[in-house]
């Protein structure tokens, strides 16, 4: 009689055991910024998600606009970062910080959006595109 109860509980406890672990495997949500994606870990805390992103300030005032878009039932954040954009008097110079390849030089290997231990870059927010000149190898633009 005691090893049927015994039975009983270790079936029990292994389908309670299996249910909760069915209920933690939550598929993460897929992160894109300016349409390209990017490899950053979006955190859950109930209702709300948290995103860490990274804004450069290059410059003494800088102005950014950021918004967000989320999507439940596909699991996807969409972000949009842009700053306004000056008129140069001479045209768009290349971008000095990417060498005007539009590839993030921070990265390892260069536009991989992960640094050297693989993890993803926070500088590029994981997209492998230089901030400076938004990928487009042009300063201004």
């Amino acid at each position: 009689m005691n090893t049927k109860i015994r039975q009983a509980f270790f079936v029990l406890l292994t389908f309670v055991g299996g249910f909760g672990l069915g209920l933690a495997a939550v598929e993460p949500y897929q992160v894109t910024i300016n349409g390209q994606p990017s490899s950053l870990q979006v955190q859950q805390e109930k209702e709300t998600l948290l995103v860490p992103l990274t804004i450069p300030v290059t410059e003494q005032s800088a102005v950014w606009t950021v918004s967000f878009q989320r999507n439940d039932q596909a699991h996807t954040v969409n972000i949009t970062m842009s700053t306004p954009k000056k008129e140069p008097l001479r045209g768009y110079p290349d971008c000095y910080y990417c060498a005007g390849n539009g590839l993030c030089a921070n990265d390892y290997p260069v536009g991989s959006g992960r640094n050297y231990s693989g993890i993803t870059e926070n500088t590029c927010n994981g997209t492998g595109r230089c901030y400076h000149c938004s990928g487009t190898g042009k300063l201004g633009l």
